[in-house]
């Protein structure tokens, strides 16, 4: 029987590339709450104890971009220099212009156009499919690594684990072979836990809390 390994990564409320993709969230559901027709092209970028939002806003919303931004690092977890990011003191740049006009023309027409008329200001290209080796209709490998993930957030926030810091990720390698085209799942091949930690905690007591 011929097998293959297939993995899938899941990375923790507090990767740096999750906190940017929340503050962006973040700033553009406050947009959309008083203005449902804003256009936010809103990036966010971060460095120890900085964070930086910019981009491309027209919206006739009243948005403290620094509030936001401030609020989502706290609910991460980011509460200190300790971490790598204190919340409250950290410096914050903001840069927001509104939105290009030759984007705008291209898009929405400077909101003239019909709705099936409205264009996009961007492309993108994905592919995927639903699976049945779990309920969740995702491969295994996906669905370990999130809930692994999941749980690692869990155990760092309801003082389980309070080693634990808000950066980590998991990774989860299942072994599959080919069953006339329906991809089938051996076992689990490998488990990765990467996690930022207290200095004060061991190797042996990190090792020791993940596998329980």
């Amino acid at each position: 029987m011929e097998t293959f390994l297939f993995t899938s990564e899941s990375v923790n409320e507090g990767h740096p590339d999750k906190l940017c993709d929340q503050i962006s969230d973040a700033v553009l559901d406050a947009c959309l709450a008083q203005d449902p027709d804003s256009k936010v092209a809103c990036e966010t970028c971060s460095k120890t104890n900085m964070v930086m939002v910019f981009g491309e806003i027209t919206t006739k919303a009243n948005v403290d971009y620094e509030k936001i931004m401030r609020d989502t690092c706290r609910n991460i977890g980011f509460v200190s220099d300790d971490v790598g990011l204190d919340a409250d003191n950290c410096k914050v740049l903001v840069n927001i212009e509104q939105q290009s006009p030759d984007i705008a023309q291209g898009v929405h027409g400077h909101f003239t156009k019909r709705l099936e008329d409205i264009g996009a200001g961007d492309q993108g290209h994905m592919f995927g499919y639903a699976t049945d080796e779990t309920p969740e209709f995702m491969p295994l490998s996906h669905v370990l690594a999130t809930k692994l993930r999941a749980r690692l957030t869990e155990v760092r926030k309801n003082g389980t684990c309070p080693w634990l810091r808000p950066d980590g990720k998991t990774q989860v390698t299942v072994e599959y072979y080919d069953d006339n085209g329906a991809m089938v799942p051996v076992r689990v091949h490998t488990v990765l836990i990467s996690t930022q930690h207290d200095e004060t905690v061991t190797n042996d007591e990190i090792a020791a809390d993940l596998k329980e």
